[in-house]
């Protein structure tokens, strides 16, 4: 892969131990809030503060968002906010990791710009004891909204993957798992948002799948013999269109009501899953020749889901775009493409083995250099570039690079990158040793979403 005129975050200094999050309230946080400041002040020292650019930055997040699907659809004009957004601005392939990594790891990468074996989420579940979901709890190292709200930044994060249970932010965070109905039987978990009276404020959002209607999932399907239809397979591929609706919209309904309602904070991102999901049960129909027994019914119901919901993801971020200053820095990326399921001996292999290490990335808006030829992006880079952006320093121990070609020259000649050597803090060798063997918290969506899971074959 190749890597042109980036400015690399790595430097010599790391934590001993492999990225520690400081979460506000936890056993780290005291002393890491320390070392942080000290850093900080060296860094001005270096040159690395003064006046800093007034950005507002917007990360909108489509997990699987692939250009190889989503070209076609531009050319038609399917697709006009991606569509403007890169007319406005940029694109490029964003490389995800070889080996393929499940999304968990993949999204905390680009909240970190660290790999695995610093921030701590290797998978979806955990390897210890009866292999509970991971969640924000297995954090080690500093996301971007902390980084930023210790700068004394407003952040606004909703439904980024695994962030439940949610902490303490200069501006409000909605963890994931927002999108399950307490009307579909769903017990809500504490610290789902933050502040906690929240989680009330936004509670009419939420879409539920028992009030998903046949008309709210029709443009997504083919033909009307679904609607009376008693085959199981057909019944099941329906269902789940219903369940995409009601996740996505749900999120949608809660961004548009934070970003009407409330004051739009310095840096907003939202998380979007359907298209993931629609692609993993969906792509056979897509492409028969891809998976063996696709009826000619089941390709007549779903054979254009994927695209028809694509399309729906670029009306949320069509909805994003509407409810933002105009003057906004908007950035689009995801974890990685899709292909067809894999086979093996015979045998097919979904799961993991259905993504594409190569995603998509767009942006636009002050600060972005239109046009920009961008060779090589990693899902490491994100949270660097973010960081440089917005003229603060980018860490030394992050594993990305800065993106130098996709910022404008002026904005670069006014902001260089500068660096601090860790925005972690020193490890708390107490906490480290009662943090040994401690497995994840529980939330009553545990069981829910591993059958989910189990379901699309990432785990057994």
């Amino acid at each position: 892969m190749t890597r042109t005129r980036r400015i690399h975050a790595r430097g010599p200094l790391s934590p001993n131990r492999s990225g520690v999050l400081p979460i506000p309230g936890s056993r780290r946080a005291g002393i890491a809030a320390a070392v942080v400041l000290l850093a900080a002040l060296l860094a001005c020292a270096a040159g690395g503060c003064g006046s800093k650019p007034e950005l507002k930055v917007v990360i909108v997040a489509i997990d699987a968002l692939d250009w190889s699907v989503a070209d076609p659809l531009i050319e038609q004009g399917k697709m006009p906010n991606l569509e403007r957004v890169v007319k406005e601005g940029m694109r490029a392939d964003l490389h995800s990791f070889v080996p393929l990594e499940k999304s968990p790891t993949i999204w905390t990468t680009i909240a970190t710009g660290k790999g695995s074996k610093k921030h701590g989420i290797g998978d979806f579940v955990a390897a210890t004891g009866e292999r509970p979901l991971m969640n924000s709890t297995g954090w080690r190292a500093r996301s971007f909204w902390d980084i930023l709200s210790e700068k004394g930044y407003t952040v606004g994060i909703l439904n980024w993957l695994v962030t439940w249970p949610a902490w303490e932010v200069n501006g409000y965070f909605i963890a994931d798992g927002v999108s399950y109905s307490p009307d579909d039987g769903f017990e809500v978990p504490e610290r789902l948002t933050y502040p906690p009276e929240l989680a009330e404020e936004i509670a009419p959002y939420r879409v539920s799948f028992a009030s998903t209607t046949d008309d709210d999932i029709a443009d997504l399907l083919g033909g009307q013999d679904w609607r009376t239809t008693d085959d199981y397979e057909i019944v099941g591929g329906v269902e789940t269109a219903r369940s995409l609706h009601a996740t996505d919209h749900s999120v949608l309904n809660i961004s548009n009501y934070l970003l009407e309602n409330k004051p739009q904070p310095d840096v907003y991102a939202v998380y979007f899953l359907g298209v993931d999901r629609a692609c993993h049960r969906f792509w056979g129909p897509m492409d028969p020749t891809s998976v063996r027994g696709i009826t000619p019914e089941e390709q007549e119901l779903f054979g254009n889901l994927i695209p028809k919901y694509y399309e729906r993801a670029d009306g949320y971020l069509g909805e994003v775009l509407d409810r933002i200053d105009e003057n906004s820095t908007v950035i689009v990326c995801s974890d990685h493409g899709f292909r067809g399921p894999v086979y093996v001996n015979g045998a097919i292999k979904l799961g993991i083995q259905m993504h594409r290490e190569v995603g998509a990335l767009a942006a636009m808006g002050p600060g972005i250099r239109k046009g920009a030829q961008v060779t090589g992006a990693s899902v490491l880079d994100v949270t660097p570039t973010l960081l440089a952006l917005l003229g603060e320093p980018v860490g030394r121990d992050m594993d990305g690079f800065v993106l130098t070609e996709m910022i404008d020259e002026d904005h670069l000649a006014a902001n260089p990158v500068t660096y601090i050597d860790t925005y972690e803090g020193e490890p708390d060798p107490d906490a480290e040793a009662a943090d040994e063997g401690e497995e994840p918290l529980e939330s009553p969506l545990d069981d829910a979403i591993k059958e989910e899971l189990r379901s699309l074959g990432y785990i057994q």
